[in-house]
C-alpha cells in the first residue's frame, strides 16, 4: 500500500434483505484529496457512506485506514468522521448535549473547537436549544459542526449541500479546504457543484461504481498562466464569474483563479463583483511562476480587517 493512501476500499459490498445496498466498490483516497461521489438518488451514495462509517453491515471486502484493516483495528473507526444525510440526533436533547455525547463516544471532545465551529456555522446562539426546534438547514449545519470539531484521517459528508443557502455552502466549502493531512469524501447529484473543490470524481449507478475520473481542470490549472482574484467570498465570486462571463474558474482557499484575461477584461469582472457586493482584497495575474497584482485596479480593493 502506498504511504500517502489514507483510506483504501477493497471490493466492499453490503447485502441486506436479499438486496445489494453497495456492490463491489473499490477505490482509495490519498492525504489531501477531496473526492466527490456523484450519482442519482438511490444510486448507493448514502449506503456507501454508511458502510464505510460502520452503520451498515460489511458483507464482503475490506476497509483500510492508513494501511490497517478495520476488521482487526476497530478503534480506527474514530479516525473516520461522518456527517450523514439526513442527520440524526437526539431531538429532545440540546445542541451541545448531542455534540458532547457523539464526540465523547469517540474520545475526541474539544470544547474550544466545538465553540469555534458553532460560531462559524452561526449556531452558537442555538447551543442550548433542543434539536427538535432547529430548522432542517440548522440540523444539517449541526452535523457539520459535529464532524469538523475533531481531528480525523477521513471526513465523509453525505449530500452536504441539501437545504443550505449559498452563504452556508460558502462556509462549508471554506472549512473543507482548510482540512489538512486527511482525505475528504463528499456525495451529491451534480458534478458541477464540486468542480471547484474536488480532485477526483467517483460515479455510482445502481449500487455499483460506474467509473472514476480525475478533475482535469483542477489537476492541470496551476501549470498554466492565470488571472486571480483574492476575495472574502471566493465560491460566490466564482459562481458569479462563471454565470456572467462563461469562464471556468478554480477556487483555491480565498482565491478565484481563471484563464488569463486582459487587464480591461479583469476590470470588467471586478466591476461586476463589486456590484454584487463581493469584497475584493487583490487581483492580478500569474505567469512563469510570478504573481503580480494589477496596480491600476487597486481602486476596487479593500484592506483586510
Amino acid at each position: 500500500m502506498e504511504v500517502n493512501i489514507v483510506l483504501e476500499i477493497k471490493n466492499i459490498s453490503s447485502y441486506v434483505n436479499k438486496k445489494f445496498l453497495v456492490k463491489e466498490a473499490s477505490f482509495s483516497l490519498h492525504s489531501g484529496e477531496i473526492c466527490a461521489v456523484i450519482g442519482d438518488d438511490r444510486s448507493g451514495k448514502s449506503s456507501l457512506c454508511k458502510l464505510i462509517a460502520g452503520a451498515l453491515p460489511l458483507s464482503n471486502g475490506e476497509i483500510f485506514v492508513e494501511g490497517k484493516n478495520l476488521k482487526k483495528h476497530s478503534s480506527l473507526r474514530s479516525e473516520i468522521s461522518v456527517a450523514l444525510n439526513p442527520p440524526t440526533f437526539f431531538k429532545f436533547q440540546s445542541v451541545i448535549e448531542n455534540i458532547k455525547y457523539l464526540l465523547k463516544l469517540r474520545g475526541k471532545y474539544n470544547h474550544k473547537k466545538v465553540v469555534e465551529m458553532l460560531n462559524k456555522f452561526s449556531l452558537l446562539e442555538k447551543m442550548n436549544a433542543r434539536v427538535f426546534s432547529l430548522t432542517e438547514s440548522e440540523k444539517k449545519k449541526l452535523s457539520f459542526v459535529t464532524a469538523l470539531s475533531c481531528d480525523a484521517k477521513v471526513y465523509i459528508f453525505d449530500e452536504p449541500l441539501l437545504n443550505l443557502t449559498d452563504a452556508d455552502k460558502e462556509i462549508f466549502f471554506e472549512q473543507i479546504k482548510q482540512l489538512k493531512n486527511c482525505a475528504v469524501m463528499i456525495t451529491g447529484n451534480n458534478k458541477e457543484d464540486f468542480e471547484d473543490i474536488a480532485n477526483t470524481f467517483i460515479y455510482l449507478s445502481n449500487k455499483e461504481m460506474a467509473h472514476i475520473e480525475a478533475n482535469e481542470k483542477y489537476k492541470n490549472f496551476n501549470q498554466k498562466r492565470y488571472s486571480f482574484i483574492l476575495t472574502k467570498q471566493p465560491n460566490f465570486a466564482g459562481k458569479v464569474i462563471k454565470e456572467n462571463k462563461n469562464i471556468d474558474v478554480l477556487i483555491e482557499e480565498k482565491k478565484v483563479l481563471f484563464p488569463k484575461v486582459s487587464e480591461n477584461e479583469l476590470e470588467e469582472i471586478l466591476k461586476l463583483l463589486v456590484e454584487k457586493k463581493i469584497t475584493i482584497y487583490s487581483a492580478g495575474f500569474k505567469e512563469n511562476g510570478i504573481e503580480q497584482v494589477a496596480e491600476n485596479l487597486k481602486k476596487y480593493f479593500k484592506d483586510k480587517k
